[in-house]
């Protein structure tokens, strides 16, 4: 396990202790004071997404209980989208790493633990990858 800080807009909001394999990776957060300025973003996305693709009653909306808790949950969860955009994750010497996204959910009470996941990006290798060569009796080719 490793620690990292996690920042929101230059600001440290809470420090995460995770692995990465394979550039994926995540853990829990200790939220620092400056995280309640995203907790309620969080909570309401996490809750919207736990309800989010239960196949509801006939007549029922997807993702609510109804046309309004649906937009209410799309709205949830594009806030969220737009406070993780701007996260950054920061390893324990202050070198940012460069990540294709990153996510913070919640659990459905306050006392759950606040969790992130990433995807960590690297720039694409020089070498290119060989084109696998079909066998030459599967190639059409006489």
């Amino acid at each position: 396990m490793q620690e990292y800080t996690v920042l929101y807009r230059g600001a440290a909001i809470a420090t995460l202790q995770g692995e990465f394999v394979d550039d994926f990776g995540g853990g829990d957060l200790r939220p620092l004071p400056a995280f309640d300025a995203v907790r309620h973003i969080v909570a309401d996305a996490s809750r919207a997404f736990a309800n989010h693709g239960f196949l509801p009653p006939i007549g029922a909306f997807v993702g609510g209980v109804s046309a309004e808790g649906s937009r209410a949950g799309d709205a949830s969860l594009r806030a969220a989208e737009d406070v993780c955009d701007e996260l950054e994750l920061r390893d324990a010497q202050g070198g940012l790493l460069h990540t294709d996204w990153i996510w913070v959910y919640s659990g459905r009470t306050p006392d759950d633990p606040i969790g992130l996941i990433a995807s960590l990006h690297h720039d694409p290798g020089t070498t290119p990858a060989p084109k696998p060569r079909p066998p030459a009796e599967e190639s059409g080719h006489a």
